[in-house]
């Protein structure tokens, strides 16, 4: 990725995604935000997975400075904690493609470790979540609680976006976005954390994650929602304020059903935060190739 109007520069972070190759494509997408907005473009790039396949995708091997297959024993934990330490084990697929994350807790070759989803884009700077919490070992954003459905819904979306966080988005961590410290990027802090998971059952990984940081949470710095903001949640607000938060998000994530790319975005395909992405797609062409 070239971009000379860089509008994020570090040199002390190294990118990290998990996927398969199922979603090459959104990892495609997601690198064209990020060349197009100008955010840690010249940045080192590892990507974790357990598709051998990945490998062979020209563009992905391209991009990627490290690309790690997972094996031996840390796939067999992680493996482990997916099929039995969740509550949805029909989800088993899904289950294990969300542990590949904690694939990142080991050493890397900068101090810090950015880890995004491929299911986002990148759209502005992040240099305020890089300073947000310069002394906590993760920084990352809330999961958005279905209590923003009920009332004030507008006033919530907001806050959310401001980082004014209700006593229900405090501890609920939403593992899209995780800006990690050196502190944690060891085999000893993944050996601590899915020891502490093999302990619990929690709906997904992230619950599990939130559980651990909840009892350290002098290790956790919660950033504004800007950085990690949901589409399905965004698509509550009334027409102006959507605008208006859409203009401010510096990370869009399309959690949950609807994807921009599946059969299930067509009812909103219209919308600027879904047709957005597809603008997107076709920088690929314009960035990567």
């Amino acid at each position: 990725m070239n971009n000379t109007q860089c509008s994020t520069v570090s040199s002390d972070v190294t990118l990290a995604f998990a996927f398969d190759s199922g979603y090459a494509e959104c990892f495609k997408v997601m690198l064209a935000s990020m060349a197009r907005n100008g955010v840690l473009c010249q940045n080192p790039i590892v990507i974790y997975t357990d598709d051998e396949k990945l490998a062979r995708d020209p563009i992905v091997a391209a991009a990627a400075d490290k690309l790690t297959v997972l094996s031996g024993n840390k796939k067999n934990k992680l493996y482990t904690l997916a099929k039995y330490n969740v509550k949805r084990p029909e989800r088993a697929n899904w289950n294990r493609g969300t542990f590949l994350k904690w694939s990142i807790f080991e050493k890397q070759d900068t101090d810090k470790l950015l880890f995004l989803d491929v299911d986002m884009l990148v759209l502005g700077s992040l240099d305020g979540l890089l300073s947000a919490f310069p002394d906590k070992p993760l920084v990352t954003c809330p999961q958005f609680q279905k209590s923003i459905r009920s009332k004030n819904t507008d006033e919530q979306l907001l806050n959310m976006l401001n980082g004014d966080f209700d006593n229900s988005h405090k501890n609920r961590i939403n593992s899209g976005m995780m800006l990690v410290g050196k502190e944690l990027l060891n085999d000893e802090f993944f050996d601590e954390i899915t020891s502490f998971a093999s302990e619990k059952v929690s709906i997904h990984e992230q619950g599990l994650l939130s559980e651990y940081f909840k009892k350290n949470r002098n290790m956790l710095g919660m950033a504004p929602s800007c950085y990690n903001y949901q589409d399905s949640y965004l698509r509550l607000a009334n027409d102006a304020l959507y605008k208006d938060i859409l203009a401010k998000i510096s990370i869009i994530h399309y959690a949950g059903g609807v994807k921009p790319w599946l059969e299930t975005s067509k009812p909103i395909a219209s919308l600027p935060s879904i047709s957005i992405w597809h603008q997107h797609k076709v920088l690929v062409s314009k960035y990567l190739v």
